[in-house]
């Protein structure tokens, strides 16, 4: 549970909510005695049940991108090159599939988990799409259709309308984007191992998706000192593309972001709104693939069927803690890592600038009825 403090008061966003706390149940930062009760009254504190599996696949450990800062590469490019080392390769093949699904179905039976979410992973999960259209119409026989779903991280490069439109035939329901800046930005960082941008391809990629399906897009910016002041521009450019209805845009940065930077980030969000694009309300930070050692509700599985904690270290040597042949096994304390997030003081302020946002925007709504 945290407590920031923002325009409209204090904030408190705790594992089943948020509440704007009334004056004075918060004193020198914390919360006052007669103020914990009264929240615990509301159910907010207690973490909401686990309802369904959570399951991370690496559909292949390649990429088509040779983004300098990913944290799958081993190293760094050569001068004047754009392909840096990568860790190994690796392709899911239709026997790992089958050893997926059966890990799968007993790890859910173990939890007493009916309902099974999947995100399709990579490298670039679309390097191998018969790998995602075999590993999504497999599990998708463990759990009934109306408790089965799944979402997929891709750089948007290989994705065309009657893939799309398969993959959400199997399940398939969003598909998260990143982009770095506005295009003169984006196009010398986000660039193909030949060096070639990819802002114009991703963007008519994912506007022929949109015509072809119903899928959400989960866009991501990512955020850096140089991009900053430009989040407005970037924000103006996707929405003259994509239909902004059915994205919902998030904003992360990438490296040390000064805390001070919150308020125009904040003020992004706000363009944002208004263009008609769904922000992310902010939650506690459980990760559901990570939170739990030894994956009692959800798993991260490369592509070769290797288990790690986490996507961070998936494909990296020494972080191994399993396999879906014989499941998780004995390991060292140091090597369950958890996703990084940025520093708190940046995420509480810019938590409590949303929370404020988005509560203004209800109070004018009731205020306009009235």
């Amino acid at each position: 549970m945290r407590l920031v403090p923002g325009r409209s008061g204090w904030w408190c966003i705790a594992p089943s909510g948020t509440a704007l706390l009334p004056a004075g149940w918060v004193t020198g930062g914390a919360l006052a005695r007669h103020a914990r009760a009264a929240l615990e009254l509301t159910g907010i504190t207690e973490p909401k049940p686990v309802t369904a599996y959570a399951l991370t696949v690496l559909t292949s450990t390649r990429c088509n991108l040779g983004c300098p800062y990913c944290f799958q590469n081993t190293g760094t490019a050569a001068p004047g090159r754009f392909d840096p080392p990568r860790i190994a390769a690796a392709t899911l093949r239709p026997r790992t599939v089958r050893s997926i699904a059966t890990f799968t179905r007993d790890r859910m039976a173990a939890a007493g988990l009916s309902k099974l979410h999947v995100l399709l992973f990579g490298g670039e999960p679309l390097a191998n799409p018969r790998g995602c259209t075999e590993l999504l119409a497999r599990l998708g026989e463990i759990a009934e259709l109306s408790a089965f779903s799944a979402a997929m991280v891709s750089n948007g490069t290989l994705l065309d309308a009657p893939l799309a439109a398969q993959l959400e035939v199997l399940g398939l329901r969003s598909v998260q984007i990143t982009l770095d800046g506005p295009q003169w930005i984006h196009d010398t960082l986000r660039v193909t191992r030949s060096g070639r941008g990819t802002f114009d391809r991703i963007l008519d990629n994912v506007s022929v998706a949109q015509q072809a399906t119903d899928l959400r897009v989960d866009l991501r910016i990512n955020l850096t000192p140089a991009v900053l002041p430009y989040l407005a521009e970037l924000i103006g450019q996707v929405a003259g593309r994509l239909c902004a209805t059915r994205c919902r845009l998030g904003i992360a940065p990438v490296g040390e972001v000064p805390p001070e930077a919150a308020e125009q980030v904040v003020a992004a969000y706000a363009v944002a709104r208004a263009a008609g694009f769904r922000i992310p309300r902010p939650t506690d930070g459980r990760c559901a693939y990570c939170a739990e050692p030894d994956g009692r509700t959800g798993a991260v599985v490369n592509a070769d069927g290797i288990l790690y904690s986490c996507w961070e270290s998936a494909g990296r040597p020494g972080f191994e803690v399993g396999d879906v042949e014989s499941g998780y096994r004995a390991y060292p304390a140091g090597r369950w890592v958890r996703c990084t997030r940025a520093s708190q003081r940046f995420v509480d302020a810019v938590d409590a600038g949303l929370l404020d946002l988005l509560w203004e925007e209800r109070r004018d709504r009731q205020w306009a009825r009235s």
